[in-house]
């Protein structure tokens, strides 16, 4: 594309699903323009390696006919470090997690993490395509029919089932032991269905760990979800989108460091 006019081409999205709900809300609004999306599967956040594997294969799928990647990842247990391009600046929120993308910033964040650090979020993305401890639970003990069947991935209907009630309720109480409460982010986007499971998973944390578990609903902001989609980044790089925003240059590895 040498001597190309960059400023009319298309940018692509390399997004986690827990934001497809999201995405397409904005891509249904009109909000987004001249981006294409490749959505992976959450699940590859169980192992950081293997995400970096494949969301570097997408990262190299990717040929001259775009502009710049956007990645919908934050730092993610450095699963992203090493990333490159080698055509194409890559563009990261500049978060430890997504847990930020969905109240709008790294200030809210923090915000609810100095109200009580031992807390699980979800979000109605995070339902319907993510993974939790509850969730494990019912396709562990093959009572995945209490999950909307809309919501079940190819690696729950096929993977792994069979783990007797016992185990699977160990495994989970080591995991959540130490968490007290679980904030349901709304960004106007939840239904009942949604708040429900939030409830049944809360119900069956408290008898698990035999201590009431919190649920609180927050009001959030999809804001930087939309800056990031909407390419308000754009243009000069200034001050307050590199507070927000890491820019690799083609060429360049994504380091830890770009996140501090």
């Amino acid at each position: 594309m040498i001597g190309a006019d960059r400023s009319n081409m298309k940018n692509i999205a390399i997004i986690c699903d827990v934001m497809k709900a999201e995405v397409e809300r904005l891509k249904n609004s009109n909000k987004i323009n001249n981006l294409d999306i490749i959505y992976l599967e959450q699940h590859l956040h169980d192992t950081p390696d293997k995400m970096r594997i494949k969301l570097q294969e997408a990262i190299d799928s990717v040929d001259d006919n775009y502009d710049k990647i956007i990645l919908g990842y934050g730092l993610c247990s450095n699963g992203v470090v090493g990333l490159k391009s080698d055509k194409h600046d890559i563009i990261i929120p500049k978060v430890d997690d997504c847990i930020s993308l969905f109240l709008g910033s790294k200030e809210k964040y923090e915000e609810e993490f100095k109200k009580d650090p031992a807390t699980y979020y979800l979000c109605k993305g995070w339902i319907e395509y993510g993974s939790d401890p509850y969730r494990g639970y019912l396709v562990n003990t093959n009572q995945q029919y209490k999950i909307p069947s809309d919501w079940i991935r190819n690696e729950e209907r096929y993977g792994r089932k069979g783990m007797d009630e016992e185990t699977s309720k160990f495994l989970i109480a080591q995991m959540m032991r130490n968490y007290n409460r679980v904030v349901l982010i709304d960004n106007n986007d939840l239904e009942e269905i949604h708040r429900k499971y939030a409830k049944d998973m809360v119900d069956f944390l408290s008898n698990l760990l035999n201590k009431k578990i919190e649920l609180v609903e927050i009001k959030a902001s999809p804001e930087l979800l939309e800056k990031l989609y909407c390419s308000k980044w754009n243009g000069s790089f200034n001050e307050q989108n590199k507070k927000e925003f890491v820019i690799i240059p083609k060429g360049e590895k994504v380091t830890q460091e770009k996140f501090m």
